[in-house]
């Protein structure tokens, strides 16, 4: 191996330790995501509103406001 490939080599692995490190914290964002979801689906099911939150997932539409960096779900 030449020293320029051993350069590419070091470059590469370093590159591959960055996306390694970025898809670990994708994955714990996402476990943590799960978990809210799990709670939030509880508590639906705790309050007994499930029936609402149906209709509310049937008839919600997105709406934009222009001062807002995101849209919202409203009926």
């Amino acid at each position: 191996m030449t020293k320029g490939d051993s350069s590419k080599h070091n470059s590469l692995k370093e590159r591959y330790q960055e996306l390694y490190d970025h898809l670990l914290d994708v994955e714990c964002e996402r476990q943590d995501f799960l978990n809210e979801l799990r709670y939030l689906e509880a508590f639906v099911e705790y309050k007994k509103l499930s029936d609402e939150f149906a209709y509310f997932k049937k008839h919600a539409r997105e709406t934009y406001d222009d001062n807002m960096p995101f849209s919202t779900l409203t009926l």
